[in-house]
Order: structure tokens, then sequence, then C-alpha cells
């Protein structure tokens, strides 16, 4: 065996755990199982000019974001003299496009800023070879790293109902949703079905109203002081009784999360 092939077999097992490494072969590349297969899950970190960020890690993972969001892809190479990750690829045209970047990258390092235009799903993808590159500044192994990941775009929430006067609005939500979240599974909060009650401060129900499917709400009240009460009719989810204070100008947001009891 050369002492290339030797080098690049040493690569292949040292970075398998983090991402694909790949060889070129007469028929392209030897692809890795699709993202597709995965779940999603909302990648945070908001920063200048992007509202989540992803890397190395997030390597086949698959990531949601909303229409309008900006998503900032930031691979780095890891060691000093290793190849840098050539450029970011979009599978598809339509769904992102990429957006200005206000942020200066440090050598090795590789990002692009990519704005959701449309609601869809599109797999990104990044490549370097995985031997350091020759005084040339030509790699000298053929494998390759690869990177990739899958973005689903979704549309905005709907919006809120508000009261057309003063009063309070909101949603009313119910967490957790499973036992232990992890990267890569999604256990977002739950839409809570019951009687949302307004009661002043002598205890006596000023409103009510029922939340919708999507546990939005909306109560149009007289500024002052009340006590909130969600009932459900079960004993979870349990909801806690929120004491707000109605301004006399605009309409106050109150979300309520409950308590599925789950653990």
């Amino acid at each position: 065996m050369s002492k290339t092939a030797a080098l690049c077999l040493s690569v292949f097992v040292a970075v398998a755990v983090s991402s694909s490494v790949l060889a070129k072969t007469s028929n392209g590349l030897a692809i890795a199982p699709s993202a597709s297969s995965l779940s999603c899950f909302v990648p945070h970190g908001s920063g200048p000019g992007y509202n989540a960020s992803i890397g190395n890690q997030q390597s086949g993972k698959s990531v949601c974001i909303t229409v309008g969001e900006r998503l900032l892809v930031v691979l780095s190479a890891g060691e000093a003299n290793a190849s840098p990750w050539r450029a970011i690829r979009s599978s598809k045209p339509g769904i992102l496009q990429i957006a200005p970047l206000t942020l200066m990258f440090t050598r090795g390092t590789t990002g692009t800023n990519f704005k959701a235009i449309r609601v869809g799903s599109v797999e990104l993808t990044a490549e370097r070879p995985t031997c350091a590159p020759a005084p040339s500044g030509v790699a000298t192994c053929d494998a390759i790293e690869l990177w990739r990941a899958k973005v689903i775009v979704r549309a905005p929430a709907p919006a809120l109902p508000r009261p057309s006067g003063t009063g309070i609005y909101g949603l009313v939500l119910a967490s957790p949703t499973c036992p232990v979240e992890r990267i890569g599974q999604l256990c977002p909060p739950r839409p809570v079905a019951g009687e949302v009650d307004v009661r002043d401060s002598g205890g006596k129900t000023a409103a009510s109203t029922h939340t919708d499917s999507l546990g939005r709400y909306a109560v149009s009240l007289n500024p002052g002081r009340y006590t909130l009460v969600v009932v459900t009719g079960a004993a979870f989810p349990r909801c806690p009784n929120d004491v707000v204070a109605v301004p006399s100008k605009a309409p106050l947001r109150v979300d309520i999360t409950c308590d599925t009891g789950i653990r």
C-alpha cells in the first residue's frame, strides 16, 4: 500500500464519526444515506443578519426554518493545515437564496448566509479533500469528506387574533410532549383545547372564551387587573393561573404554558 493510500485510509476512519467520508470512483461519489429520513429540528443561534445557524455537527441532519428567516451555515476545516471546505451548494433553486454576509471568518472557515424565500425542502452540501494541501495548494489525496444537511422551509405561523380594543390575546400550549428531547427529534409544545376564564379581583368571571385548534385565544377587556384561569376538564394538562394587568392602550399578549405531566 502506498503512503498516500495509507494516509487516506487513516483519515477515512478518523472523520467518519462526524460526517460522511467518500471516495472518488469511476461513477463519481458514493453518496451517504439521505438526510430526508431524519427528524427535523429547529436550529438556534441568531446573530447579526441571520436567525439561526448550523455547522459541522449538523451533517446528516434535517433542519426547519420559516419563510423569511436567514440560515447561516459555517463549516470549519478544524486543523490549521487542513484543506478548507469548498462552496456550500443548494440542490435546487427557488427555495433558498444567498443573503448578504456581515461576518468575517478566520482562515479555514467557509460560510454562506441563506434566506428562505419559498416553502419546500432543499439539500445543502459541501465537500473538502481529507488530505492537507501540498505546497502547490492542491490536495494529493483522492478521498473527500462530504457535509450535507436537509433544510425544510415552512410557512409562517398564522397570525394571532387580537381584540379590537383593549384586552388580552395569546397562545395556550402544553409541554413537555416527550420524556427526553434529543437533537434531531422534535418535541414541540402542543395546543391546549380549553376555556379561558378571565376573573376580576373579586373572583367573578368578567369574560370567557375558548381556544381554537392552534391554542389561540383573544378576549376584549376593560383596563384593569385580572386572573386568567384555563379550564380543560381534565387533570392534565395543568395550567397555572396568570395574573395580568390589562393596559389602556394596545391589547396585551399573554401566552400560557401548561404542564402535560410527562416526565
